[in-house]
């Protein structure tokens, strides 16, 4: 049993649907279902019960709750306590992997203002993971490319990020290249399991175009040293690439920018807001100049 476990049934008990709860916690009806049965095998009783199509909680289910309920608001208060204590200030944000590249400008001018706190930047494989750790409060704000934000939770749209073309020094290819210039071309990659490969496998797929994957990782450090090495190009951020040597760089044609932005609680942190405010201020100049 864990917190999760708990936020999961608070959650469930104030939705009353398995599907709504899912979609206020931002995550899959499946993933809910799941977790509320662990809890039940756990504790060896029925917390649920059918009543016709719905699902209620039995009289131990809302004893079970109760207890939930007073957990969850104890660690609320354990969270609490380091403010009130003078400790550390600590900025904790969730992200996809090499996408963190795309906040440093706004990081930098962060750190420049509150140069007493210190930035935690928590990496994740998948955006359900960084919602869950916005809700578990494991994170105070995540950074990623949602398109809408999950319910109870705001978006802040930050600076696009866009996907480039990086290969080995003397690859074949325009100056310019399009998805189709990827059928058959040796390719770095993250694994299926990533969020990060669904932007290339369903642009790929719906142009018609087959890569030839011939490394996957996790690490994308992994894919800068076998490009440099002429193992095979990938697809990598601009801000990412643009600061390696030793490769090649080309933009896709027409240009792939991803939205990008903060998803954070309705009522941020200081830390927060302040983040927020730096990254607007970075887009408007954005704006102006283009």
């Amino acid at each position: 049993m864990n917190l999760q476990h708990l936020r999961y049934l608070a959650a469930f008990a104030e939705h009353r649907t398995l599907t709504d709860a899912a979609e206020s916690l931002g995550i899959s009806q499946p993933a809910i279902s799941r977790a509320l049965h662990e809890l039940q095998e756990e504790l060896h009783c029925e917390l649920f019960q059918r009543a016709g199509r719905r699902l209620e909680m039995t009289s131990a289910g809302h004893e079970v709750l109760k207890a939930a309920r007073r957990a969850l608001a104890a660690v609320d208060d354990i969270h609490r306590i380091p403010g009130e204590h003078g400790a550390t200030d600590i900025l904790r944000i969730a992200t996809l992997g090499a996408m963190a590249a795309g906040m440093a400008s706004a990081l930098e001018q962060f750190l420049r203002r509150q140069p007493d706190t210190r930035v935690q930047v928590l990496h994740v494989s998948r955006d359900d993971e960084m919602i869950d750790m916005l809700r578990r409060r494991d994170a105070d704000v995540a950074y990623g490319s949602l398109a809408r934000p999950p319910r109870g939770l705001t978006l802040t749209p930050a600076r696009p990020l866009e996907i480039v073309l990086a290969s080995p020094i003397g690859t074949r290819l325009p100056p310019t290249v399009t998805l189709k210039s990827l059928h058959q071309l040796p390719m770095l990659c993250p694994p299926l399991s990533e969020e990060r490969r669904r932007l290339l496998d369903e642009p790929c797929e719906r142009a018609g175009a087959t890569p030839k994957i011939v490394m996957e990782s996790s690490d994308s450090t992994t894919y800068l040293s076998g490009i440099q090495a002429g193992i095979g190009s990938s697809a990598m951020w601009d801000v990412n690439a643009m600061q390696a040597t030793g490769i090649e760089v080309r933009r896709f044609d027409p240009p792939r920018e991803i939205a990008v932005g903060f998803v954070h609680p309705t009522k941020p942190t200081a830390n927060v807001r302040t983040l927020l405010g730096i990254s607007r201020k970075l887009e408007r100049e954005l704006r102006k100049e283009g």
